[in-house]
């Protein structure tokens, strides 16, 4: 006999924004179920215990875009005052190499910023404090956009128009991150350094539409820092989640969603690989991955535009990771522990990103890293490590296809974490076998097999250029996540305004849901 469970709200996935939306609807009085291919929630934002004492951020780690979110700035949900949700703004902001052995820190004192640039350029020092003075004023408009369903207000151009320098904003967003770091830094640690920045929402920084994120990130860092939760990524997790099952609802794990059930032309279910069903009486709301989303029901259920449009989505760049047990804080040359950033790394000229990252979007087997993060959590969080040790994550962009002439990343990939920490070793000298008590290694086959959300390791919901931006994410016509098939809804990182832990697209499709149901959006 057939399992059926039977909710109000019927949720497949449980990233961030997906428990965001289910908060907001439990909270609202409506029942909610929520299932999910892991054991646990949270998609990307999990804390795991890898080793004994030593708690790992299994991929995102910064939460810095979330803090401008009402769900965290006005604290919407209670998951501060109710349900310990804490954060802390580490300083130093970051600390990075080049590839000349200088390094560039950064604080978050703008003054100490500013000195730091003008060993390189008092020129660009100066301009980088009017560059800040320009993102806040222009950071509303941004702000505003990402956080209104697209169609429910003004265009991010109509917002900016009203800027005296919208014109420039314009031009700016539609440039990509190389095109304004290199038109508007003269000195190479320093765009190198923006560059570095920019790269960290794992996107091509060399295409159209990226050329906000120097101004995104560095306004955002140089205000907050690389912002963490203490006790880990999952934190923010675990409060929504208390929200939602304080309200009655409950969470399926090891529960991969095979299709959709279909009543008519209407959606009201998912059913699972191992054939329980979950059955909606109002709404689904999926944040599977429209690549997956489309195979789950009939072609002619979602007509030729959206169909198009997923065709032709791009997945992103994919990630590669080791997570590493240290006795002893990365340490850069010349410098001491308490000179090391919770996010710090090594950086590459521009022309050099320029070259991988297309390398990367081409498919062809690439050797070296674009940009190399260095996230040691553990100096400002003592909660992830025992007393003297420390959690290290080292992220880098990787090809699609594996280097060395391996066939696969399986291969691949022990060889590939050796290659790489003996780069990262040039500069962070300790980040050796004499530190190192153990590593975890993850290609981009182990992150798609353990989210499967990640295609091939890509973890930021797709590229974020022009043609998968606004009105284009993740279709032309269908970006307020509602869903060709009726009675379907879809947030997460294939939705405006895309992936990062920003909650933006599980507030907007709680606004847009709650509006269908005859509900007051609370704010």
């Amino acid at each position: 006999m057939t399992e059926v469970h039977t909710a109000d709200i019927v949720v497949a996935g449980a990233g961030h924004n997906a428990l965001i939306a289910a908060a907001y609807l439990a909270k609202a009085g409506k029942s909610v179920v929520i299932v999910d291919a892991r054991s646990i929630p949270g998609g990307g934002v999990a804390t795991e215990e890898y080793l004994p004492g030593f708690f790992m951020d299994s991929c995102s780690t910064g939460h810095t875009i979330i803090q401008a979110n009402p769900v965290i700035r006005d604290d919407t949900l209670g998951l501060v005052a109710a349900h310990g949700l804490t954060y802390v703004d580490p300083d130093p902001v970051a600390r990075v190499a080049m590839p000349d052995g200088e390094q560039v820190g950064m604080y978050l004192d703008p003054e100490r910023t500013h000195a730091e640039f003008a060993r390189f350029s008092q020129r660009d020092a100066d301009y980088y404090m009017d560059f800040l003075a320009d993102w806040e004023r222009a950071k509303v408009a941004f702000g505003k956009a990402n956080n209104t369903p697209i169609g429910w207000g003004p265009s991010l151009d109509q917002l900016l128009d009203e800027l005296p320098n919208g014109g420039v904003w314009r031009r700016r967003r539609a440039l990509s991150a190389v095109d304004v770091i290199m038109h508007e830094f003269t000195e190479e640690h320093i765009q190198a350094f923006l560059l570095w920045e920019a790269c960290q929402t794992f996107g091509s920084v060399d295409l159209p539409g990226s050329g906000v994120l120097p101004y995104s990130i560095m306004g955002g860092r140089q205000k907050r820092s690389w912002t963490i939760p203490l006790g880990g990524s999952g934190k923010l997790t675990d409060a929504l989640m208390a929200v939602i099952e304080q309200h009655g609802g409950a969470f399926f794990g090891d529960t991969l969603v095979s299709r959709l059930l279909l009543d008519g032309d209407r959606c009201v279910g998912v059913e699972s690989t191992d054939g329980r069903q979950f059955l909606a009486r109002e709404a689904v709301l999926s944040t599977i991955h429209v690549k997956h989303l489309i195979d789950m029901a009939p072609a002619e259920a979602w007509g030729e535009s959206f169909t198009y449009g997923v065709e032709t989505y791009d997945i992103g760049i994919p990630l590669f990771a080791a997570f590493l047990v240290m006795d002893e804080v990365p340490t850069f040359r010349g410098k001491g522990p308490k000179d090391t950033a919770v996010s710090s790394g090594l950086a590459l000229w521009p022309h050099e990103v320029v070259e991988q990252v297309r390398a990367i979007r081409d498919r062809r087997p690439v050797d070296g890293s674009a940009w190399t993060l260095i996230a040691t959590p553990s100096i400002v969080d003592p909660t992830r490590a025992p007393e003297g040790m420390q959690t290290v994550k080292m992220l880098v962009p990787c090809s699609h296809v594996p280097p060395y002439g391996y066939d696969s990343w399986d291969e691949a990939k022990e060889k590939h974490a050796d290659r790489m920490l003996e780069y990262v070793a040039t500069q962070i000298p300790n980040v050796n076998g004499d530190h190192i008590e153990a590593r975890i290694v993850k290609s981009p086959l182990d992150i798609e097999r353990w989210n499967p959300h990640m295609i091939n390791g890509c973890a930021h919901g797709g590229d974020k250029g022009v043609p998968f931006s606004g009105p284009l994410r993740p279709a032309a016509g269908w970006a307020s996540h509602v869903m060709p098939i009726s009675g379907l809804y879809q947030t997460g990182g294939t939705t405006h305004p895309g992936g990062s832990i920003t909650g933006s697209p599980g507030r907007n499709a709680a606004m847009v849901m709650m509006k269908d149901l005859g509900l007051e959006f609370p704010g």
